[in-house]
């Protein structure tokens, strides 16, 4: 039979591309290796917009083919690690960025090819012939259901009917000593005796991840004298691991941006008190090399004297126990899935009770217009805005920024409000509303959860009185120049017993007042190029004589077309808009 074109191209090293639609395309690789990035000048152009254009390479060299990241920005994964330079190894997934829907598979060569050589060598027994036939109904029954207890329960009934075992347990954990029979059956011990078996074997098992069995456990010299062999009067005994490789998860660089931002803090606080970006990817990088991880063991023994557990049973029950190890993973998954569904469902309801928080009806007053817009990058989010007027002719309003991304941002912005709206109430003075916020939050929050925080009071008259705790200065227009609002004090939540200062600034009839979070203008387009102050401020030229509102809207209409392509905002994007009639 002539060999295809496809079996040429597969036997030797290669990538498998694997697609949201379920395509597969073969990439041969070369000594040179090839280039894989966004832009078209790659070997292999990935369009994706986590995706840096020159992202990685993959080369080879006398110790193999390896995977090098290029510096990109959301990192290179293989296995779910994130790695700088990493050898690879047949079958290991590669991941680029968090383009979760492509996803590159490495192999040394064709995939079956060994094995379909191997099983040509084996005589077609009745034996084996029985036991093909018995693990493949016993696979197509554990796949039967995704409930995992049911397959748990599955596992062991079918462990029992495959070695003709008098006793079966599974037992899982991430430790040894973390380890707990999930299900056991026992036919002929009394019920004191049920969760006992050896705990040396399954030890030895779980540790080295190798297969163990104990043709005559009286005589084998390792175990021979271990209490649970003698007590429990065991003759025969077998047990193996249940290996699973990493699971590649859609979104763990989500969780290293969040800790990057957390650790660095506000560029004022200095680079001693806060971990770099450097850092944090070295410790990352020092994670162990990719691997499989045990999850537990499978384990069955005999007292029968009459029959003992041989070499061919081991290799059955290393066959099964891989595929129960698929099965029991699924099921997991399976069950996360449900759980994630309902903490989406959660996170629906939290979204529309935060949305609720900030305020939608803005005050129609003669002598000013204000008006303000949030759009966070996840379900919920960091930012907050508020417009107060506590007395006839003032307005008092606010706009922060919680370090991180996600539900934490949301509870400690839910926190933030409360807190200022309270001392807002009851307090004139802005600095030492500052003050007691920053207090109250000190006290509640853990060191890396802090806002930047910026609010301001303006009159009928044009005096506008401000603390600027280390937010990004808000921009007042007046007349084509810009006058930037700085100084006030540190974030609030992060050191106790901080000073703040207010600052005052004289607005004019016709002054614009642009109060924004950094997401207005760090969103990023295709390119990873930052929407920027200049854009900005171009929109808001475009739009002289626009009401406030429809300078908003038209603000983040530019940031939406800018950002076109991306699945979402990179940060949380806030801006209230302020005009003095």
């Amino acid at each position: 039979m002539p060999t295809t074109t496809e079996e040429t191209r597969q036997d030797g090293p290669h990538l498998i591309l694997q697609d949201a639609d379920g395509e597969d395309t073969t990439i041969p690789l070369t000594a040179t290796g090839i280039s894989i990035g966004r832009r078209t000048s790659n070997d292999l152009q990935l369009l994706d917009p986590t995706i840096s254009r020159e992202h990685a390479r993959v080369g080879s060299d006398e110790g193999g083919y390896w995977i090098e990241d290029l510096d990109s920005t959301h990192g290179t994964f293989v296995n779910d690690i994130r790695v700088r330079r990493q050898t690879l190894h047949h079958n290991d997934r590669l991941r680029l960025g968090k383009a979760s829907n492509k996803t590159l598979i490495f192999r040394t060569h064709r995939e079956f090819s060994d094995l379909m050589e191997t099983a040509e060598e084996i005589e077609p027994t009745p034996e084996n012939l029985r036991n093909l036939w018995a693990l493949l109904e016993i696979t197509k029954a554990l796949n039967s259901t995704l409930r995992l207890d049911e397959v748990l329960e599955k596992v062991v009934e079918a462990i029992l009917a495959l070695t003709r075992a008098e006793r079966g347990m599974l037992l899982l954990g991430e430790s040894v000593d973390d380890l707990s029979v999930r299900v056991q059956r026992n036919f002929d011990t009394t019920d004191s005796e049920q969760v006992r078996y050896s705990s040396s074997v399954v030890a030895d098992v779980f540790e080295m991840g190798e297969p163990r069995i104990l043709t005559d456990a009286a005589q084998d010299e390792k175990f021979s004298g271990q209490e649970s062999i003698v007590g429990l009067n065991l003759r025969t005994v077998m047990c193996v691991p249940l290996r699973l490789s990493h699971r590649i998860d859609a979104s763990p660089d989500d969780d290293y941006e969040e800790e990057e931002e957390e650790l660095q803090g506000p560029a004022d606080m200095g680079a001693t008190q806060f971990l770099s970006s450097a850092e944090i990817q070295m410790a990352r990088e020092e994670t162990s090399e990719p691997e499989q991880r045990i999850v537990g063991v499978i384990y069955v023994d005999r007292r029968s004297p009459t029959r003992f557990f041989t070499d061919q049973d081991l290799a059955l029950f290393e066959s099964f126990a891989s595929h129960a190890a698929v099965a029991i993973d699924n099921a997991s998954l399976y069950e996360e899935a449900l759980e994630k569904r309902r903490l989406e469902s959660e996170i629906e309801v939290a979204k529309v009770i935060q949305q609720s928080l900030l305020t939608h009806e803005f005050p129609e007053l003669d002598w000013v217009e204000v008006y303000a817009l949030n759009e966070p990058s996840r379900q919920v989010g960091g930012d907050y805005y508020d417009v107060l007027t506590p007395n006839p002719g003032e307005m008092t309003f606010a706009v922060g920024d919680i370090s991180g991304k996600g539900i934490p941002a949301a509870l400690l912005m839910s926190t933030l409000q409360s807190s200022f709206v309270a001392e807002a109430s009851v307090q004139e003075d802005l600095a030492k509303v500052c003050v007691r916020v920053n207090e109250f939050l000190v006290k509640r929050t853990t060191p890396e959860r802090y806002a930047t925080f910026f609010v301001g009071r303006v009159t009928k008259d044009g005096k506008l009185l401000f603390v600027n705790a280390g937010h990004n200065p808000p921009m007042i227009l007046r007349n084509g120049e810009v006058h930037r609002l700085f100084g006030g004090g540190l974030p609030l939540g992060l050191f106790a017993g901080r000073p703040y200062e207010v600052q005052e600034f004289a607005m004019q009839p016709g002054d614009l007042l642009l109060l924004f979070t950094d997401g207005v203008t760090e969103a990023n387009n295709f390119e990873e190029e930052e929407f920027g102050e200049e854009r900005f401020l171009q929109v808001i030229a475009e739009h002289p004589s626009d009401d406030v509102r429809s300078l908003g809207d038209a603000v983040f209409a530019a940031i939406a077309s800018y950002s076109e392509g991306l699945h979402s905002y990179f940060d949380d994007v806030t801006l209230l808009l302020l005009r003095l009639l």
